[in-house]
């Protein structure tokens, strides 16, 4: 039975649920707050510093109740200026990540916020503004405006030709006179009462007839009429007030009543035109009117050509001016805010204010021309920001508004299409879809489904146009529509739920004509992930995908390492954190946390690839670095009168106040190094030396301060004090096998194994443990201690190291565990086995 080793060069291959005999080299059974890296091995994962308790305007904690089933959204811009929001009821609250400054928010639009559920509503932040849609809201237009056809015309007189008949018929009452050689445009159409002329003068001809009917008692002539001349042109109007002809342009009361005219003159009876609410050719109208005349261009019988145009007069009022394209009277103005998505807006560093976005009116056509956007009618599923657009997605429809002018969704033109105009395009699928989000990518615009993928792209530019747009179906995977999918540098993941876990895809887009490559990296850790997952969120920088699980306290890790040609290794890990996970997002390589635990929620910072060969400095109230501690924080003042570290000489304690409700029944850690110069000045604590205490939680009476105690009196070297809570790092391995190579174990031979050796980096204590086949107690093991010196009153951490266990059993009657619940940090590089291997006299193939 000859003597081997093997040599396990690292611990970055993660968890993996495979049979331990199929597991790679380096892949473990569990790893709790591990944190794989490519240059210093599987760490103990970074410490979360405590931020700040979670507070009202008036400085008192939420407590648990006030924000139970809140809905919680990240506003992520630069470091020093990201929020924490959270939406319960009605109210909206919204918190600084940097310190947990509770900032001011101005609601002004409380009954859009109806949703109960994180999946109720949807969040995009794009600079000072995050858009929040309430995804149970049905959108609609606005009511369209009051109009009363045929309630004003105009008389557009042509020219003059003497002795020739000019005849207006209104309410089937024809108006006529016959000018002279002498009558001029002013007589025909200037009302004078010093003149009147019947005979001569169109208007006073038609101000007289209706008098005249009236007097007549003619229902048809009832009400107000009103007469406006202008050079060429005489507007008539009629509302129901009472009886009379007004010919000095006031303003017209009452409500408008139509009526019917024509009118012809001259030779060919084309001298003097009559139009009311519409003309067949833009050429028809005068070129003075009132202020907005709106009238209808038919061009042809068809609706398609049809469009609007209002008279723009130079004064405002009447007179000279031109015809602007506008919108149909009959036409809705546009969306109703209402039931659109809202924004929230940074208005200053700690002040928002949420309402209703402010939509652009739609401006021309109607119906036809400008159609109403595909999403009226269904509540939006999400909206965005993609190639100078603003879009939504609702139904199985994607909705791109107005190019360079973000929440337009109407066309500029009913006369013609411009490349800014809305795309609104629908995936056509032979099954059932309803989008739920999107993502950008160098390919187009990905769009996500409950099962299936599609792409937007621009067929012939760069640019996505109304004509260039093309939608195409990408792949078919089911995906968790409530989870939105992520961006992970140059490819997509999504989350997919099945009973009882969760699996966790990537999607790698190729060229536009080819498949994307989707792979499930979830395969390794089957049924691991729980089903309760609820978000996801990555840094592509640190190659981390992180899942969420708000209703326990543990956060799931995938990690990878690309040399740019593949991956060299990709690992999972789950890490525990204390109180239960309420949120999680990483911004700029920091993982922010929102926990509820004691009654109350805090806000904490895990800084990501610091802790492998990093010091934490301790300031006057914060902590720069990250010491291996949960809710470490420095030591707070409860008030301006009394110290932060207090020592008690009747009790011989020191009391180490802290901004948060310590955990009941949970020993702290008080971890300190003595300043090198005088106490006053900052201190370096989790650095080559120093030393830790446990702490016991307590709350003062009377006061209802928060301290943590130690025996013995610290407050000389209070700027060395740091508090919190130790937390466990396990990794537990799988059974040992000898390989004849890489990925083939020898699972029938004989092998005991005699001693394991473990290289660590900068590590500081690790306690070993082993199980015994067949039992559920771990046993500690001790490590044949090597020779070696360490600094008094310092932490035992050193730079290099080898721990031998010595084990003496066969291969499959144990397994064994590494562990560290000590404020230090661990770095696992690698480990060697020695053992006796028997292949039983076979020859290995």
């Amino acid at each position: 039975m000859p003597a081997v080793t093997q040599l396990i060069p690292n611990f970055l291959g993660g968890v993996s649920r495979q049979n331990d005999d199929k597991k790679l080299l380096g892949q473990v059974t569990e790893c709790i707050n591990g944190y794989p890296d490519p240059t210093f091995g599987l760490l103990k994962r970074p410490g979360m510093q405590h931020t700040n308790v979670l507070k009202k305007a008036n400085g008192t904690a939420f407590t648990k109740s006030e924000l139970d089933g809140a809905i919680w959204f990240f506003i992520e811009r630069d470091a020093a200026d990201s929020y924490i929001g959270a939406i319960k009821g009605s109210d909206i609250f919204v918190w600084t990540t940097t310190d947990g400054t509770f900032c001011t928010v101005t609601n002004n639009s409380a009954s859009y916020l109806t949703g109960s559920t994180q999946k109720d509503y949807h969040f995009r932040s794009v600079q000072d503004v995050t858009v929040i849609t309430n995804k149970t809201v049905s959108t609609a237009m606005q009511a369209a405006g009051t109009f009363v056809p045929n309630s004003v015309a105009t008389l557009n007189l042509k020219a003059i030709v003497a002795t020739y008949d000019y005849s207006v018929t209104i309410e089937d009452i024809k108006f006529s006179v016959t000018p002279q050689g002498s009558t001029t445009y002013d007589d025909m159409l200037l009302y004078d009462s010093g003149s009147i002329n019947n005979s001569h003068h169109l208007v006073d001809a038609i101000k007289t007839g209706i008098e005249a009917q009236q007097s007549a008692s003619n229902a048809d002539f009832a009400g107000s009429w009103y007469l406006e001349g202008y050079t060429t042109s005489l507007v008539i109007k009629r509302t129901n007030g009472s009886n009379q002809v007004v010919t000095d342009f006031s303003t017209p009361s009452g409500t408008p009543v139509g009526f019917s005219i024509n009118a012809k003159g001259g030779i060919t009876n084309s001298s003097l035109e009559a139009f009311q609410d519409s003309v067949t050719d833009i050429s028809k109208l005068p070129v003075e009117s009132f202020h907005h005349r709106n009238v209808q261009i038919l061009n042809s019988a068809s609706a398609e050509d049809d469009y609007y145009v209002k008279f723009i007069a130079d004064d405002g009022t009447r007179g000279r001016g031109y015809w602007q394209e506008t919108v149909s009277r009959t036409a809705s103005p546009g969306l109703n805010a209402a039931t659109m998505p809202h924004q929230l807006a940074n208005t200053g560093p700690t002040a928002f204010t949420f309402g209703p976005l402010t939509y652009t009116p739609r401006q021309t056509g109607d119906d036809v021309t400008s159609p109403i956007p595909s999403f009226i009618g269904f509540p939006i599923q999400s909206t965005f920001f993609y190639s100078n657009r603003f879009g939504m997605l609702s139904e199985d429809n994607v909705f791109f508004g107005t190019a360079n002018d973000s929440f337009n969704f109407f066309v500029k033109s009913a006369t013609t299409q411009v490349p800014s105009d809305p795309i609104d395009l629908n995936v056509a699928s032979v099954r059932p879809v309803k989008l739920s989000e999107v993502l950008p990518s160098p390919q187009g615009l990905l769009l996500f489904s409950a099962r299936q993928q599609f792409q937007v792209y621009a067929s012939n530019s760069n640019i996505l146009t109304p004509t260039t747009s093309v939608i195409k179906d990408l792949s078919n995977y089911e995906m968790n529509s409530d989870i939105a999918p992520v961006d992970v540098g140059t490819t997509a993941a999504f989350i997919t739920k099945v009973p009882g876990y969760s699996k966790l895809f990537t999607m790698q887009l190729r060229d536009v004509d080819q498949g994307p490559l989707v792979v499930d990296i979830s395969k390794i850790v089957l049924e691991w992930i729980p089903e309760g997952i609820n978000s996801l969120t990555v840094s592509p920088q640190n190659s981390v995908i992180m899942l969420v699980d708000n209703s326990t306290s543990y956060l799931y890790l995938f990690r990878y390492f690309n040399d740019g040609e593949k991956d060299l290794f990709q690992a999972w890990t789950k890490w525990q954190l204390p109180g239960t996970i309420q949120t999680a997002d990483i911004i700029n390589d920091s993982v922010f946390v929102i926990s509820q635990q004691e009654d109350e929620y805090t806000l904490g910072k895990i800084i990501l690839d610091e802790i492998p060969s990093g010091d934490s400095v301790a300031g006057a109230t914060t902590i720069t670095g990250n010491t291996c501690l949960d809710m470490a924080t420095r030591p707070v003042k409860p008030t301006s009168s009394v110290n932060a570290v207090v020592y008690d000489s009747t009790n011989e304690v020191t009391k180490i106040y802290v901004p948060y409700t310590p955990f009941q029944n949970t020993k702290g850690v008080m971890l300190l190094t003595v300043p090198t110069a005088d106490v006053g000045t900052t201190a370096v604590v989790d650095a080559d030396s120093g030393f830790y205490l446990e702490a016991t939680e307590r709350t003062e009476i009377g006061t209802g301060y928060h301290y943590f105690e130690v025996k013995g009196d610290y407050s000389s070297y209070a700027d060395g004090i740091v508090v919190g809570y130790n937390y466990d790092f396990e990794t537990t391995l799988p059974k040992l096998y000898y390989k004849k190579d890489a990925n083939t174990s020898d699972y029938t031979a004989t092998l005991t194994i005699s001693r394991v050796t473990f290289s660590v980096g900068r590590t500081g204590p690790l306690l070993f443990k082993v199980k015994a086949d067949g039992s559920d107690e771990w046993k500690n093991v001790e490590y044949v201690t090597d020779a070696n010196i360490y600094k008094a009153d310092s932490s035992p951490i050193t730079s290099e190291h080898l721990f031998t266990i010595p084990i003496h059993q066969r291969n499959t009657n144990f397994e064994l565990k590494v562990t560290s619940n000590f404020p230090y940090p661990v770095s696992l590089v690698s480990m060697t086995w020695e053992g006796n291997y028997s292949p039983r006299f076979y020859r290995r193939a």
